[in-house]
């Protein structure tokens, strides 16, 4: 059934074009984002609507209009200014869709064309949405359809989801984490685990009172940082030269020849070691040089002092990915950032390399506050993990490793991890160096697109890459899982201190 028609193309200095195209408003309501299509020679052309604008012969010249108000009359009660206001809607061409086939548009419409809203059926197709196995994440602003994107084309080839703080990333991260979660079996499921700096997810892992809401704690798990240990025996000379920047190769050769002779030793019988066990190797084999033996032991005893490393990993790596079920590593209690990014860079390594081993499912690693782990211009010593996230982010997709980057200040995310993402999901932002970082790393992101990201509202979003191929402007759906404790409003945080300091001043002065 073919849509009311909306209005028709008409000739500007600059169009119409393949590029850009503009069409009176006829009849109906046009909002900016939404979508529309005419008839073209070789099918039908798919538009986005960059700008609404409403305009007036009689409120054309400004000096005029204030001449005749200035007389005391009003132009309204003179003219039938009315009759000559109408609409003129600017828009950008995406593609021509034919026989379920799109292609770039390289010839003009002519004017005079009819413009009708985009029917729900040819959006479906010219969005690449998977209506039957699709992750719903919201619906298509103003067009009442849902938002269904291919797991594949959303997440292989990675995701960045941007904002600034309070627009909702959080929010649209935890309805990512149900879709995983809700998803069945026979459609294809992986293994979730985000690595959470400042426990925003924990309430995915805690059982649910409010019975409107979904319950996901029998299929998440949540590890505390203070609980996590590294097991020596498991840290190559790759990953010890990554948790310290500053081996030289002479160093390396050294350690790597102390952790051989360790790994010996345990496989004939000794049991596994730990740092102290290196230390004390390293200190009494004599071939090693004096200055060598201060550097590497001064390195060791700073990893000791962490308290983050032992003989064995605790929890296994095996035992944190699950297919269907969600993982936490809950980084809230540490404040050492060092130490936060030594867990990170050794999870990531290990979880890549046990992936290309195909011992654990394909898996989505997503990691909060990513410009915190991967900085743009911080020196190897203060972005331990930004070399291993690289990697995953080059390689992963021919290994089912798929990477999700979140971060509230783009520009100072790494742009090598951020321009392998090929789908981004971008909330409000406003700073507009971050927005200059955003479009020099997001294809298909035109200066139109990026205007409109800053008046977007929290729960509005624009998906932008791999997942739609085009511009997709939506609203984020309404979460099933019980919300976060963070994201209590400052009044209600307000209320609670002092109800609960009320409730101990009572039983103070009882216990008295």
């Amino acid at each position: 059934m073919a849509e009311k028609e909306l209005g028709t193309v008409v000739s500007t200095p600059d169009g119409p074009s393949p590029a850009a195209l503009d069409f009176v408003v006829t009849s109906g309501v046009l909002h900016r984002g939404q979508f529309v299509e005419l008839d073209y020679s070789e099918g039908t052309m798919i538009a986005l609507v960059t700008d609404v604008i409403k305009t007036n012969r009689y409120f054309e010249r400004a000096d005029s209009v204030k001449e005749f108000e200035a007389n005391g009359s009003a132009l309204f009660e003179q003219f039938p200014t009315s009759e000559w206001e109408y609409l003129i809607a600017k828009t950008r061409p995406l593609g021509v869709f034919s026989d379920n086939l799109t292609k770039r548009a390289t010839y003009p419409p002519s004017p005079g064309t009819k413009v009708r809203l985009a029917a729900k059926e040819n959006l479906t197709k010219f969005l690449h949405f998977d209506t039957e196995h699709g992750l719903e994440l919201g619906q298509v602003d103003h067009h009442d359809l849902p938002v269904k994107l291919n797991m594949s084309a959303l997440l292989k080839k990675h995701l960045a989801i941007l904002a600034l703080s309070g627009a909702g990333k959080s929010y649209l991260t935890s309805v990512l984490f149900e879709e995983l979660l809700d998803r069945k079996k026979e459609a294809g499921r992986i293994a979730t685990i985000v690595l959470d700096p400042h426990g925003e997810y924990s309430s995915f892992a805690e059982p649910v009172l409010d019975k409107s809401k979904t319950d996901y704690s029998s299929r998440t798990k949540i590890v505390k940082a203070h609980e996590i240990q590294i097991g020596v025996p498991k840290l190559s000379v790759g990953i010890l030269s990554g948790i310290i920047p500053g081996l030289s190769s002479p160093q390396k050769r050294d350690l790597g020849k102390i952790i051989s002779k360790l790994r010996a030793e345990m496989k004939s019988g000794l049991g596994p070691f730990d740092l102290h066990d290196v230390l004390d190797t390293l200190n009494s084999t004599p071939e090693i040089k004096e200055n060598t033996k201060v550097a590497l032991g001064g390195w060791i005893v700073s990893l000791m002092e962490l308290n983050l490393f032992g003989k064995t990993d605790s929890p296994p790596i095996s035992d944190l990915l699950k297919s269907g079920n969600l993982t936490i590593i809950d980084l809230g209690d540490v404040i050492n950032t060092k130490k936060k990014q030594i867990i990170v860079s050794y999870f990531a390594q290990r979880l890549f390399y046990e992936r290309r081993r195909k011992t654990i499912p394909p898996f989505l690693l997503v990691l909060e506050e990513a410009h915190q782990f991967v900085p743009e211009k911080a020196g190897k010593d203060s972005a331990i993990c930004r070399s291993i996230i690289r990697t995953i982010a080059r390689e992963g997709r021919k290994f089912g490793a798929s990477l999700c980057l979140i971060s509230q200040r783009p520009v100072q995310l790494d742009t090598t991890a951020l321009s392998q993402c090929n789908t981004h999901i971008i909330l409000r932002i406003t700073n507009p160096y971050d927005l200059k970082h955003i479009g020099e790393s997001s294809e298909g992101l035109d200066s139109k697109s990026i205007e409109m990201i800053t008046s977007l509202r929290v729960g509005e979003a624009l998906l932008v890459g791999e997942a739609t191929h085009y511009p997709l402007f939506f609203k984020v759906r309404k979460r099933k899982s019980q919300e976060s404790r963070h994201e209590i409003s400052l009044e209600q945080a307000a209320v609670d201190f002092e109800r609960n300091s009320s409730e101990k001043d009572d039983e103070t002065r009882e216990l008295l």
